[in-house]
């Protein structure tokens, strides 16, 4: 298998990627387990992809915004905790707008 791209993807969007492939056919088991558990997190694609444009900044990189609109953190020590591991700092005023966006 050959791969011809690769792009970050939420669990929505990859919820819809899924249930695409599904009617267009049989899926495998490992496809219709992601059918499944990705149904129970995902919320509507084009909300999701709304947030996601409007938290990528200089700081946060597509890649991070993607963990952030999965995980949508409610607090800012949450956030943090997202963004400590991609050696991300951000003010108290840039946090407070990316979850004032996830709100």
């Amino acid at each position: 298998m050959n791969i011809k791209s690769s792009k970050p993807l939420t669990v929505s969007e990859a919820s819809e990627i899924l249930a695409k492939r599904k009617e267009e056919g049989e899926l495998g088991y490992e496809q219709s387990q992601a059918v499944d558990n990705s149904a129970r997190y995902a919320t509507e694609p084009s909300k999701v992809r709304k947030q996601m444009d409007a938290i990528v900044s200089s700081k946060i990189t597509q890649e991070i915004a993607t963990k952030i609109v999965d995980i949508a953190p409610n607090n800012p020590a949450t956030l943090r905790a997202i963004l400590v591991k991609d050696r991300v700092d951000l003010s108290e005023e840039e946090i407070a707008a990316v979850l004032k966006e996830l709100a």
